[in-house]
């Protein structure tokens, strides 16, 4: 039950997180579009996607949910197959646009991958930075304790 309910207050962590970067990307699109207020029915909308990307996020990424041993690219790959026809679903029941408008799908999946490809830049970088820092003070632990041994 302990082991639950952790699962739970990390899932509305990042529901919390990911539904403010989707506020933001909204308003940041609707303002580019002439609109000055977000109304509270998108607002509901923003969080009901936000949470279930956030348990689709812990399917293809936690290594102690349903899916082990699971190559990083892959993972990528299956979050996107399974998120993009929820948003895509999301889009088209909340009316975010003309549903009969190609434009406006093709639109939306620019953005869409345009965001996908910049979060995956951002993270990949923040490994690779976080990588090299514990790298270099995983070397200097070892150089100390090779030099303490002698």
């Amino acid at each position: 039950m302990k082991r639950f309910l952790k699962g739970v207050v990390e899932w509305k962590n990042h529901a919390c997180m990911v539904f403010t970067a989707a506020v933001c990307i909204y308003t940041a699109i609707a303002w580019l579009y002439g609109e000055r207020s977000v109304g509270m029915e998108i607002l509901l909308e923003l969080l009901a996607v936000s949470a279930v990307s956030v348990l689709l996020q812990g399917i293809a990424f936690s290594e102690d949910w349903l899916i082990r041993n699971m190559a990083y690219t892959k993972r990528m790959l299956l979050f996107v197959v399974m998120f993009l026809p929820v948003l895509a679903l999301a889009a088209w029941a909340f009316g975010w646009f003309p549903a009969d408008n190609l434009m406006s799908w093709g639109i939306f999946l620019l953005i869409f991958f345009v965001i996908f490809a910049a979060m995956t830049a951002g993270f990949e970088i923040l490994y690779r930075v976080t990588g090299k820092k514990y790298g270099g003070l995983l070397g200097q632990r070892q150089k100390k304790h090779g030099q303490d041994e002698e």
